[in-house]
């Protein structure tokens, strides 16, 4: 609320201030101080969008590049020049050119810097750093597992996995549609988060075209793991001696160990592959094949584990009626 009166007086003053400093038209003083206060306002609240960081960047670009303006015109003035209308315009024409570019250079150099002083992007160089990919944000997972305090990470997000969620969520196939939207949901639920850390990161390394291989490129450049479901990221990432934390793999880990004779309750949903076989699924979705027990579609029936397998896919359990 302090702030809009404080806005509203900033307008009330350049108004009258304008009244004051045009004694022959009061009028238009007013309107001219008016219209000025709401422009200086208006810009003051586009400069709210735009980081501390990147326009404190921009300020130092535009004193370097007006440095640099100064330092060029002297040189270039060093030459005689008859006429000073001429040298007042080599003189602008200059300040202008070079505070543009020396702005522009300093936004961009966000990046490039970023690597070298990962301070630019809210990072302390001690910090413990987990860059996470697409998958795992359209996977769901991650704010719970977050929220629960099993990653002692900040969870730093990279630009261009915001813009392949996009991409997704904007995608005409329904299914990339969802996937994508869910992956955004996850983001905005742990960026409002306040108990959690997660910055987002600007590189763009548009040299690289690969998802993937941007990922890996950061996590190296800023010394982070990496978070992941994708077996082929996560072994592309190993060999470049990046840690990489896959949630399947955690996932796979937390199921419970059934032992061989020990019994369970199980639903039998449907039929196996071979004659007589059912099957039915745990809690987690491992899948558990019961031997002669298609008869029993639909019931609960108490199994005794025989043996269990590991797959590619996952666990596939083997049973038989008590």
């Amino acid at each position: 609320m302090g702030i809009y009166i404080i806005r509203a007086f900033f307008i009330m003053f350049s108004t009258l201030t304008g009244y004051y400093c045009v004694p022959g038209s009061r009028f238009i003083g007013s309107f001219a101080g008016w219209l000025s206060g709401v422009a200086i306002v208006g810009i003051e609240i586009l400069l709210e969008k735009i980081p501390l960081k990147k326009l404190l960047l921009a300020i130092g670009g535009l004193i370097a590049g007006l440095v640099t303006a100064i330092l060029l015109a002297r040189f270039i003035l060093l030459i005689p020049i008859d006429n000073p209308e001429k040298e007042n315009y080599v003189r602008f024409a200059l300040y202008f050119a070079f505070s543009y570019l020396g702005i522009m250079i300093a936004l961009k150099g966000v990046e490039e810097l970023g690597v070298v002083f990962p301070f630019l992007h809210g990072i302390k160089e001690d910090e413990r750093l987990l860059v996470v990919d697409t998958s795992v944000l359209i996977d769901g997972r991650l704010y719970d597992i977050a929220k629960s305090g099993f990653l002692d990470y900040i969870v730093v997000v990279p630009k261009f996995v915001i813009q392949e969620l996009h991409g997704l969520s904007d995608s005409s196939g329904d299914m990339k549609r969802q996937r994508g939207r869910r992956g955004l949901e996850v983001l905005n639920k742990l960026r409002r988060d306040d108990s959690m850390d997660v910055k987002i990161y600007d590189a763009e390394y548009p040299e690289i075209e690969a998802v993937d291989s941007k990922l890996v490129k950061l996590a190296s450049d800023i010394r982070a793991n990496i978070l992941t479901n994708d077996f082929n990221l996560a072994k592309v990432a190993e060999i470049q001696n990046i840690r990489v934390l896959n949630l399947n793999t955690l996932a796979t880990l937390m199921r419970p160990k059934l032992m061989s004779g020990e019994e369970i309750p199980l639903k039998i949903v449907k039929e196996g592959k071979e004659a007589g076989q059912g099957i039915g699924y745990l809690e987690d979705g491992t899948m558990v094949v019961v031997e002669n027990s298609a008869r029993h579609l639909g019931k609960v029936k108490d199994v005794i584990i025989d043996s269990t397998i590991q797959t590619s896919t996952g666990r596939i359990i083997f049973a038989k009626l008590k």
